[in-house]
């Protein structure tokens, strides 16, 4: 299994790594992308690219945009010509916390679609309470990267809107929630070669547990779900979402 989308970089992963990375081996998590969109997180997550299981996209998340610098985006093409980059992000914007203005949030998310285009990489879009003026920014693009929207919260309509732009739905923990009925009636009509198995980690983890910290290993919980969703083995869901995984980061 693939988990696209954790932040290992995370602090509160300092102290036991290791352990992390072995629970998530016997869970046959095999491959992860640690996403890191925080400045200060970035050469930490280029360290992690020792481990040959962890991949790393790098970005400037939305919460951050007010304190990118010049220096930042000299460094970042730095990084996205890593050989174990395999994606730019996460950015794009959040008006649910609006910890920096929507103005500069659009000027970021703007240089990272850039960025993806340039590098030839895919981009990890981050989007809350924000899907019209994303929708808006990317119409200005005659040619887009290809794209996944993480940890996806939209409607139906938005989600097929994304489908038909050929960007992929990141499928993340909110699936298992007891009040996340609408997210799970709007998977069922969602194409599966558009979707894949993220935890987020460490944030939000999934039912049965809720309240830890979440971890690599826990995707299994949210491929679990995602079987029932869509009346489906969970074996094949695994072997369709890392399918997907590999096509979109890794281009086979």
């Amino acid at each position: 299994m693939f988990d696209t989308h954790t932040h290992l970089s995370d602090p509160v992963f300092n102290c036991d790594l290791q352990n992390v990375l072995d629970r998530a081996k016997e869970a046959g998590i095999s491959t992860m992308i640690d996403v890191s969109c925080q400045q200060d997180l970035w050469n930490k997550s280029l360290a992690l690219a020792k481990y040959p299981e962890i991949y790393s996209a790098f970005g400037i998340h939305p919460h951050e945009a007010k304190t990118a610098a010049p220096a930042d985006f000299i460094e970042l093409e730095k990084l996205l010509a890593h050989p174990k980059c395999v994606a730019v992000g996460e950015a794009g914007l959040d008006y649910y916390y609006n910890h920096s203005p929507s103005a500069i949030q659009k000027e970021i998310f703007i240089k990272h679609i850039d960025l993806a285009l340039r590098f030839n990489k895919p981009l990890i879009i981050h989007c809350r309470d924000a899907y019209d003026d994303m929708f808006e920014i990317l119409a200005q693009f005659k040619t887009l990267p290809p794209a996944v929207m993480h940890s996806f919260d939209g409607n139906a309509k938005q989600a097929q809107t994304l489908i038909d732009m050929g960007f992929y739905i990141g499928v993340c923990s909110v699936i298992t929630f007891k009040n996340a009925d609408d997210f799970r009636q709007t998977l069922t009509n969602l194409d599966c070669s558009k979707l894949l198995l993220e935890t987020d980690c460490p944030y939000r983890a999934p039912v049965p547990f809720r309240g830890k910290r979440s971890e690599p290993a826990f995707v299994k919980e949210v491929a679990k779900v995602l079987a029932k969703i869509k009346n489906m083995d969970v074996n094949e869901i695994e072997n369709i979402t890392t399918k997907n995984a590999k096509t979109l980061f890794f281009k086979e």
